[in-house]
């Protein structure tokens, strides 16, 4: 049998057993239910929305009926206030407290202060379609903003940029987790032993990381499934960033899984007991969450530091830092290019060491191997 072939026969073994897994299936319920309880959830708690539109004079009779109306379907209240010209309305839009858009029905224009806010397009759009009576021609309103270079960072960007981070960090520790506890389960079985002497011990080690990677992007996938298609229904306001951020996501997924799952493997290979897991990963996930919380304050204080520059690139911290640092501000090509390529060479090292750790510690029993017994037994020729 080659050594395809044994890599392939251990990657289905494990996605077998998680397949029977009761834990795995109740887990994917539980995300695919919270997903569908985050969408449920703002209708039921959310209080109606007012939105305030400063419109120049003279306004059209019934254009206030009409936008309540237009409204009633987003569950917006919207409000008009008349302003004598252009250049009063612009100043009334830069005064947060005092208008959320400025709509010049001279010009056909809905002006927003920062970002164009769709919902309130659409229903300034349908409530002045409404006014004029549909009679044609009728032309479409041109939404526009008063600094749409500001640099700063919309609500959405900020929220897709947590999301996404926080979804990494949660995914690498448990499916790590999953790899450890996996690799002590066969220790502790004895399984192991006849598990090897018909596959070699960096084949098992492969094979286990792919089997319960592909495990957790099959469960990740389904999760941006059911997301993408509430999106799709309306449900969620996407913003125009979601789509790259989540490709970001479940791509830097599978490059952070394969770095740090090699890790976790090694560990489980140099404990002996159960009771031993969460002291043996405490390295990598002190690791993982040292790598969030420096990455998170880099970026959020600001994404265009030389500190964020390095983090995006750096492989510990590059699976965290940049699809985040992405949603925020937009990553240059060739650091996207230089942080791949880091990351797979540090994946080539870490394969070569951990599998040597992996190797001379799997059949070790007794206490569990220190980090410095396991460096001396992975040069060990």
């Amino acid at each position: 049998m080659s050594a395809r072939q044994m890599v392939a026969l251990v990657a289905r073994r494990e996605v077998r057993e998680r397949l029977r897994s009761r834990t795995f299936l109740y887990g994917t319920l539980i995300l695919l239910v919270c997903v569908g309880a985050s969408a449920a959830a703002p209708a039921l708690v959310a209080p109606e929305t007012t939105y305030r539109i400063a419109v120049t004079e003279p306004v059209p009779q019934g254009l206030g009926p009409a936008l309540e109306r237009a409204g009633d379907p987003f569950d917006t209240d919207v409000r008009l206030q008349p302003v004598g010209s252009a250049a009063a309305g612009r100043e009334a839009l830069e005064d947060e407290d005092v208008a959320d858009a400025l709509l010049v029905l001279g010009d056909d224009r809905l002006v927003f202060r920062t970002t164009v806010d769709t919902e309130l397009a659409a229903v300034a759009e349908s409530a002045v379609r409404t006014v004029r009576g549909h009679a044609p021609p009728a032309p479409e309103l041109t939404a526009d903003t008063l600094d749409p270079d500001n640099g700063e960072s919309s609500d959405a960007a900020v929220l897709v940029a947590m999301a996404g981070s926080i979804l990494l960090l949660i995914s690498l520790s448990v499916y790590g987790q999953w790899v450890l506890v996996g690799v002590l389960e066969e220790k502790s079985n004895r399984v192991v032993e006849l598990v090897l002497s018909a596959v070699r011990s960096r084949h098992l080690l492969a094979g286990k990381v792919i089997g319960i990677g592909l495990m957790g992007l099959g469960q990740l996938g389904l999760v941006a499934g059911l997301t993408a298609a509430l999106f799709v229904a309306g449900v969620f306001d996407a913003p125009a960033s979601l789509g790259v951020s989540a490709a970001l996501v479940v791509s830097w997924f599978a490059l952070g899984f394969a770095l740090y799952a090699f890790g976790f493997a090694a560990a489980g290979a140099m404990a002996s007991e159960q009771q031993d897991a969460a002291t043996a990963a405490q390295p990598l996930t002190v690791t993982l969450a040292a790598a969030y919380m420096v990455g998170y304050i880099a970026v959020s204080a600001d994404s265009g530091s030389v500190l964020a520059h390095v983090l995006t690139v750096i492989p510990l911290t590059a699976p965290l830092v940049l699809p985040a640092r992405n949603a925020l501000v937009r990553v240059e090509l060739w650091e996207h290019a230089l942080a791949v390529v880091l990351v797979l060479v540090s994946i080539y090292a870490l394969v070569r060491l951990a599998g040597r750790v992996y190797d001379r510690g799997l059949l070790h029993t007794g206490p569990r191997l220190g980090l410095r017994t396991a460096w001396r037994l992975a040069h060990r020729p």
